[in-house]
């Protein structure tokens, strides 16, 4: 598959280790966000629900697992916003860093770079879990920002009643923090973006769709209007709930045994649309027997950012020959 083109708007996970509602790991984090620049789309992925991590499921992961890491390699980078318990990370983040770090070696979080912020309403900004967590970004091969470091003491002082910053000076040091995580990202990820982490999961995708299993399609399927479908046999269809549908019924006419393959000659994405032009080149089993089946579909389809993912709203697929 071929790579898209840079994207103007990078993804940024936000992970905050605290699970309290009106934590102040979270209103900092919220504050931050705020002051993000432009070009930082932010994306708070919750870890509250994760199961603690065990292997022996991998072999049938639980849901919140597999949706956990699909959302983070949909990003470019991750900010870690956290408290620090008993000199540490608490243990909700360091079971989300080991649920996508594993199975070993096909951690979602390799290479993405890496920011860190530590917060306290005591005075010593939550030193140990700023380090401790820097400490796992070694074998997790994070690149993280150095500098500014950012230990966040006396956090009750810092807010008002509804979780604003009262200080200039607080809101400057969190917008130049932001401004400079800006600019290591895209000094650590040159022309990375988070439509071509997308469009190898798309791949997949597609791969999983001609063995007959739609599930992993429905995770990216819009359930927004406009929604639309022209499909290979020639019709269309209009509107999420039928789009869905068909996506879900057409996928029963595949057998376990296909292998696919987009052939992408021009993608991009910018703002809150993203799209791929190209052939998808498919070896299918299908029809009441399996029969194998080979075809060429050219495909055109355009995808729309919802709450910081990529969802499928058009898809246009019609034989080549």
């Amino acid at each position: 598959m071929t790579n898209a083109t840079e994207q103007a708007v990078l993804q940024l996970a936000v992970l905050v280790g605290s699970l309290r509602a009106q934590s102040f790991s979270r209103k900092i984090a919220k504050a931050l966000t705020a002051r993000a620049p432009d070009s930082l789309r932010c994306r708070f992925i919750e870890i509250g629900e994760l199961p603690l991590y065990n292997e022996d499921l991998e072999g049938d992961p639980p849901a919140a697992w597999s949706a956990f890491r699909a959302a983070i390699r949909e990003c470019d980078a991750v900010l870690f916003v956290t408290p620090e318990y008993n000199r540490s990370i608490p243990g909700c983040l360091k079971n989300a860093l080991d649920v996508g770090s594993r199975p070993f070696g096909k951690s979602v979080f390799k290479g993405l770079p890496a920011g860190v912020v530590s917060v306290t309403p005591n005075k010593l900004g939550a030193f140990g879990a700023n380090h401790a967590l820097r400490q796992t970004f070694v074998f997790l091969d994070m690149p993280v920002m150095q500098q500014p470091e950012a230990y966040i003491g006396n956090a009750a002082e810092l807010l008002d009643a509804n979780g604003a910053v009262k200080s200039s000076d607080t809101a400057a040091f969190l917008e130049n923090f932001m401004g400079a995580f800006e600019t290591w990202i895209k000094t650590t990820r040159p022309g990375g973006s988070s439509f071509d982490a997308f469009m190898k999961q798309r791949e997949k995708i597609a791969e999983d769709y001609v063995n007959g299993d739609a599930t992993s399609l429905k995770a990216i399927v819009t359930h927004s209007e406009p929604a639309t479908f022209f499909s290979p046999r020639g019709d269309h269809l209009e509107g999420a709930d039928t789009v869905a549908g068909r996506y879900e019924r057409d996928a029963t006419s595949f057998h376990e045994g296909g292998s696919t393959d987009l052939e992408v000659l021009q993608a991009s994405a910018s703002g809150e649309l993203a799209f791929w032009t190209g052939l998808q080149h498919a070896r299918a089993r299908m029809g009441k027997n399996g029969e194998p089946t080979e075809m060429t579909l050219r495909v055109t389809e355009v995808f729309r950012l919802e709450d910081g993912a990529f969802k499928l709203a058009h898809r246009h697929a019609d034989p080549a020959h």
